[in-house]
């Protein structure tokens, strides 16, 4: 294999991650991620247990001269986001990633990079060829992204260690201490199609340009939704001209920012449509971040189809996207600067019965979730939709006293001079659900500094790898 990380350390986690980069591994799909570790346990006479759910279990004695150490498990998972941009040809089911290196960032062309988690896989799989550890656990679990099935299908008995770090963290400066739980909600409108002869005109309207990002450790940045902004843009026009929606769809996914997304309806009024909905999108464009300064209405003629939705769901999904709640909806009293609960839409989907739209809720407060679930149940039952939650997920509380989170930050001082701060963040983790399972067991998150994950935009920091990679193998061989 050519790999195109070259000049930079660790070499073999890079060489793993770019090998693990050439499988397709989006959330669902992680047959071969657990097939590559499989023959990796095997090569290394390594203990491996494959569940029912798709998780991968490895276990390593301690190395000589380490025996009487505390055993310490590794966690990550193997699935990743798979976001690609407008023009992208790629297919996340059958290729691989195109990578490339600029000033010392990793990316992929087009795509999402998979460093969140793959960095993680290929550093744990790096770490037991290493010889200075005590018995090292690595558990790779499936369908994170999507609501963390795995975690939740792991069977914890064969777990020895009372230490785990997890490695899904991406802020080096930072040891995570605690994380929010979630929960999904799907929102179907079903409609009656009417017929369009009576319709004059066609549009495609398109909102594209919008940076997008991981809805919850992005949650604050003031990034615009896409369709939330195409809601607000057909909210308008509706006020002034008549139109029915033929399809609104945003092919994201819920744990992210949506980017994009695109509707066509069908008018008797063409002209003044495009007009109002151009306006609305020129409105909108003072209140962007710098982030955002790609923003585009665009706004077609189209050919004439035969089905649209009728009023009335034509009328509920408008009127859902211009009054949901969304974004921010609480700052926490007890942390300063951090986000409690939020919501996001990052999916609408038009078939041939119903829109489907699907919604992601963060809090570190159970209360709040409950509150999320009973407005959408609300909302849906006003605006005549069908409502259903599912993947709820706990939250990881914060603990005080950490012996594992002091060694780590110790260990980053004595290599690199450097304090760490401690923190919560608003991102789900798999380390509540575990938690849960493994009374008593000492927990951290790390990671090396990534951008824009759970965007086309994501890159990696190389010299964050090394210096994270130096620091595990240090916590590793302190006795």
């Amino acid at each position: 294999m050519n790999y195109v990380i070259e000049g930079y350390e660790p070499k073999r986690v890079f060489e793993i991650f770019e090998e693990l980069c050439a499988i397709p591994h989006g959330s669902g799909n992680e047959q071969g991620i657990a097939d590559y570790i499989a023959e990796f346990a095997a090569k290394h006479g390594l203990f491996i247990l494959r569940d029912t759910t798709g998780n991968v279990f490895l276990r390593k004695n301690a190395t000589e001269g380490y025996e009487n150490e505390d055993a310490i498990i590794l966690q990550g998972h193997m699935d990743m986001v798979c976001e690609k941009n407008a023009d992208s040809k790629h297919d996340f089911l059958r290729d691989g990633l195109t990578l490339k290196v600029i000033d010392g960032q990793l990316w992929a062309d087009g795509t999402t990079l998979g460093a969140d988690n793959g960095i993680a896989v290929a550093m744990m799989l790096a770490l037991l060829e290493t010889n200075e550890h005590p018995t090292l656990e690595c558990l790779f679990t499936v369908e994170e992204e999507t609501g963390l099935a795995g975690a939740k299908g792991f069977d914890c008995s064969s777990v020895t260690a009372k230490q785990m770090i997890n490695l899904d963290s991406e802020e080096e400066w930072q040891v995570t201490a605690g994380c929010a739980g979630g929960c999904r909600t799907e929102v179907d409108f079903k409609y009656n199609a009417i017929d369009t002869a009576h319709f004059a005109s066609c549009l495609d309207v398109s909102v594209t340009g919008l940076s997008g990002g991981h809805s919850g450790a992005e949650i604050h940045c003031g990034k615009t939704n896409a369709i939330i902004a195409m809601g607000r843009i057909l909210g308008a026009a509706m006020e002034t001209v008549g139109f029915n929606i033929v399809s609104i769809t945003c092919n994201g996914k819920d744990n992210a920012i949506a980017r994009e997304c695109f509707a066509t309806v069908c008018t008797n009024e063409a002209d003044a449509l495009k007009a109002a909905l151009i306006s609305e999108g020129e409105r909108i464009r003072p209140e962007l971040s710098a982030d955002d300064a790609g923003f585009t209405v665009c706004v077609k003629e189209a050919e004439k189809v035969e089905k649209a939705l009728d009023r009335d769901t034509t009328d509920g999904v408008i009127a859902l996207l211009s009054t949901v709640k969304t974004g921010v909806l609480k700052m926490s009293n007890q942390i300063k600067g951090l986000v409690e609960y939020s919501r996001n839409v990052g999916v609408v989907e038009t078939d041939s019965e119903k829109v489907k739209l699907t919604f992601s809720s963060r809090s570190s407060v159970e209360a709040q979730l409950d509150l999320s679930c009973r407005e959408l149940d609300m909302l849906c039952k006003a605006l005549g939709a069908d409502c259903h939650h599912y993947a709820r997920y706990p939250g990881w509380e914060y603990a005080p006293i950490s012996p594992l989170r002091d060694r780590y930050i110790s260990a980053f001082k004595e290599l690199y001079g450097k304090d760490l701060t401690v923190g919560v963040i608003h991102a789900g983790l798999e380390c509540g659900i575990l938690s849960s399972k493994m009374s008593g067991m000492d927990i951290i998150s790390i990671g090396p500094n990534m951008y824009d994950i759970h965007s086309p935009n994501e890159h990696l920091d190389l010299a964050s790898c090394e210096r994270i990679w130096n620091v595990l193998k240090e916590i590793l061989k302190k006795k």
